[in-house]
């Protein structure tokens, strides 16, 4: 053989070994997948969370895919999305469960089959998830209860738009506001009830409070969309901006407008943007075989009028030009 023969033939050899490598790396690079299982991404809030755990994979080096139940009633939905990544070994899971007990048995799957599971915002009720990130979210209510007792005067009537059942979540938001309104004898909690995220549902919700209880002051309302129907019962009651307190957490543009027409008095943001990057973060180190915290928590922030513009909502906010 010819030494141009040998050359030849040790380049073809380079060559093919550059490709194969390349194609492994390419591989490599599509098995680094984080799914994220969310129960309703249309809300406002799960929208900015969107940006937060796709910008933070990118950055990341792992491809980020967003599945969505459809509705917090929708378990069964979730349930078998999770089944699915589980099936394909993505390197994580990023999980906000549509219910807390009913999501425990297919984490435990995944995390047996040596996926980690990070919750974000909600709990599931077992002992194997590997980590959750999320809010202080009794601390957080009981800042709006505070808010509340000092502008009623410690008396007044008060309602409760309370959010999907089942979560810890919700139940966490409500305890802080009932336990901590429970030390003015003079404020009643005197309607109830746990919506759907839906401000329509919140909508006809509140109608029915009024009707039942017109002496209404003031109604904590589980997150935005909620507060936008509440919001909606108001005015089509003929009320006017501040008659009756409206309380919520989380602030998307709607809810700040409403805030600056002064129909929602105050809200507590937990900075979404940021906890969805942190789960993501989280995600990505369990599956890199890091050792994370078993519990991260946000810096809740309370949000009225007159500090709207003054907040640093960095971590509540997305670039204007995402989609």
């Amino acid at each position: 053989m010819s030494y141009r023969s040998l050359i030849q033939g040790a380049l073809l050899g380079l060559t093919a070994a550059v490709a194969i490598g390349g194609a492994i790396a390419s591989a490599a690079a599509q098995d680094k997948e984080i799914a994220v299982m969310l129960p309703a991404a249309g809300d406002p809030y799960f929208k900015l969370k969107a940006f937060g755990y796709t910008d933070e994979g990118k950055k990341l080096g792992y491809k980020v895919t967003v599945y969505d139940a459809g509705g917090y009633g929708n378990l069964q939905k979730q349930v078998s999305q999770i089944e699915d990544v589980i099936t394909r070994k993505v390197s994580g899971i990023v999980l906000v469960p549509s219910s807390s007990e009913g999501t425990a048995p297919v984490v435990e799957k995944a995390v047996a089959a040596g996926i980690p599971v990070i919750n974000d915002g909600i709990a599931t009720k077992s002992e194997k998830v590997t980590g959750f990130v999320g809010e202080p979210s009794y601390v957080m209510t009981e800042l709006l209860a505070a808010y509340a007792a000092d502008k009623l005067g410690g008396k007044g009537d008060v309602a409760m738009l309370s959010g999907p059942s089942g979560l810890d979540l919700t139940l966490f938001r409500v305890n802080g506001f009932k336990d901590y309104l429970s030390k003015f004898p003079g404020i009643k909690v005197v309607a109830e009830k746990f919506t759907s995220t839906s401000s329509a549902d919140a909508l006809t919700t509140m109608q029915d409070f009024l009707q039942s209880q017109p002496d209404l002051k003031a109604v904590y309302a589980f997150n935005g969309p909620i507060a936008i129907g509440a919001v909606q019962a108001l005015r089509a009651a003929g009320k006017n901006p501040g008659d009756v307190l409206v309380l919520t957490t989380d602030m998307e543009d709607e809810t700040k407008r409403l805030i600056n027409e002064g129909w929602i008095q105050a809200t507590i943001v937990s900075q979404p943007v940021t906890m969805a990057r942190l789960a993501v973060q989280r995600a990505v180190e369990a599956a890199e075989g890091k050792t994370i915290p078993k519990e991260t928590l946000t810096q809740a922030t309370m949000i009225t009028k007159a500090t709207a513009d003054g907040v640093d909502l960095s971590g509540q906010t997305v670039p204007a030009d995402w989609k």
